[in-house]
Formats: C-alpha cells, sequence, structure tokens
C-alpha cells in the first residue's frame, strides 16, 4: 500500500469513526471539492479547508439522520498511483427527511504535500435532491464544475 492508499484508507476511517482532527489532518488547505453536477443543493467547485470543514460537511450531516445512518459502510480502492486514487464508498441509512439514503460515491482524490489536495466526487444526484436537499437552497460554489 502507497502513502496515497494510507491517506484514502484514513480518509474514510475518519468519517466512519468521526474523528474530526484526523480528518482535518488529511485535507490540504487549498483543498478543491468538485461536484460534476449542474444545478443543485451542492455543485461546482468549492475551495479551500475551512470551506470544506465549516461550511459543506456540516450542511450535509445536517440533513441525515445521524442515529440511523452510516457513512461508507463500505470503500474499495479501485486505482491508485503516486498522483491519484479512485475509490467507490456506499453509505446506507436515513436522510434526516425520513427518505432512505442508500448512496453510492465515486472519488477522485489528488495529493499534495501528503494531504488531499483535490477530490472529485460523483454520485446520484437525484438521490440527493430526493432525500436530501428538498428546497434547501444551494450553497454557491467558488467556481463551476471543470477538470
Amino acid at each position: 500500500m502507497n502513502l496515497n492508499e494510507r491517506i484514502v484508507n484514513d480518509f474514510y476511517k475518519s468519517i466512519i469513526e468521526g474523528d474530526m482532527d484526523l480528518y482535518s489532518s488529511l485535507i490540504h488547505e487549498k483543498i478543491e471539492l468538485a461536484l460534476p453536477i449542474r444545478k443543485g443543493t451542492l455543485s461546482g467547485t468549492y475551495y479551500g479547508k475551512t470551506r470544506l470543514v465549516e461550511e459543506i460537511f456540516p450542511l450535509v450531516v445536517s440533513r441525515l439522520d445521524m442515529d440511523n445512518f452510516t457513512f461508507c459502510q463500505k470503500f474499495k480502492i479501485m486505482s491508485a498511483d503516486e498522483k491519484c486514487v479512485v475509490a467507490i464508498c456506499e453509505a446506507q441509512g436515513l436522510a434526516s427527511s425520513g427518505k432512505r439514503y442508500d448512496q453510492i460515491y465515486a472519488h477522485f482524490f489528488q495529493f499534495k504535500e501528503g494531504r488531499i489536495i483535490k477530490l472529485i466526487e460523483f454520485q446520484d444526484s437525484s438521490l440527493a435532491d430526493a432525500a436530501l436537499w428538498g428546497s434547501t437552497p444551494a450553497l454557491e460554489p467558488d467556481a463551476p464544475f471543470s477538470y
């Protein structure tokens, strides 16, 4: 297992265990979170660790029934090299709306200085809209999605 694979394993471990100190230690200050969705509550590219940790992550968690929801129920690294790690992750449970939110994510990680500098997240956005977001206003991205 190379360093980048260990970082990704620790990333998922931090989410599974709710260890925000570990999570924060893995994220580069200048991270880019890219969500390739044309329109939605979360869509486009968001810059910076502060924005991720203080705005985006809490917004997502606020829309979940954390007593009946499991992040990263299962994950697997599909490909890894010195530049990028690709993983699939499954989450399962209830949204705070009471609707099922059994989601499958594809994550593309890039690294700088031993931390995650870019995360591209693919997901079933129609499921997220139906179960999580409803009429939740969009969190304005810093830029449109690009690659």
